[in-house]
């Protein structure tokens, strides 16, 4: 057991999936997913958008379901419609660090996308450690399962250890969970059916 740990973690050293992750989504125009969270509140389900570099809309299943919440990179702020219909109503103009607009966790919206997830990952590596894990499916899709946990005594926004299934053909996260210091689940995020550049419509953005 212990030679196989070694060389597991010798081809993490030499070839970190991370960083090939981050470097595959960052070079996307955009995707779309459908979100499912849980934590220690109740599920969350969210329809994402996400268009470089960095225009974000969330359609809200539940629990807020009908709500719409867009993020516009060039104005720094969120629009939110409550009850939905983005385009019949003005909408509520509001900074992304408002609590009407974070998530029970308190995630805001500006800073939800993949690529930011993946960037906090590589914080945890600088003090901890990488391990690829026994390839697996997730939802019938082979994927790699790689966990990156930090030293005693580290976190990142309170998160230890992070446990990622990557697509194995594009490296795109597919499970993410994440663990505290105790080792008690934080939170455990599905990303379904997703899409890799799809073509949005011209007022996706900005209804």
């Amino acid at each position: 057991m212990l030679p196989l740990l070694l060389v597991a973690m010798s081809e993490v050293a030499g070839h970190d999936p991370v960083a090939e992750a981050l470097a595959r989504v960052t070079s996307l125009k955009g995707y779309r997913l459908t979100l499912r969270s849980q934590g220690s509140g109740d599920e969350e389900v969210i329809h994402y958008s996400y268009r470089h570099p960095g225009d974000v809309r969330m359609d809200m299943e539940s629990p807020f379901r009908g709500a719409v919440l867009i993020y516009r990179h060039a104005t720094g702020k969120v629009r939110l419609w409550p009850f939905g219909s983005p385009g019949r109503r003005a909408g509520l103009s509001l900074r992304p660090t408002n609590r009407m607009v974070r998530s029970s966790r308190g995630h805001r919206v500006d800073q939800s996308d993949v690529a930011t997830l993946l960037r906090n990952v590589q914080r945890l590596q600088q003090h901890g450690s990488t391990r690829r894990l026994d390839p697996g499916t997730h939802d019938g899709r082979p994927v790699q399962h790689v966990t990156v946990e930090a030293d005693p005594g580290r976190s990142v926004n309170e998160v230890s250890r992070y446990d990622l299934w990557l697509d194995d053909e594009t490296l795109f996260p597919l499970r993410v969970a994440s663990y505290d210091r105790r080792g008690e689940r934080l939170e455990s995020v599905l990303l379904e059916d997703v899409r890799l550049d799809p073509d949005f419509p011209h007022d996706h953005f900005t209804p």
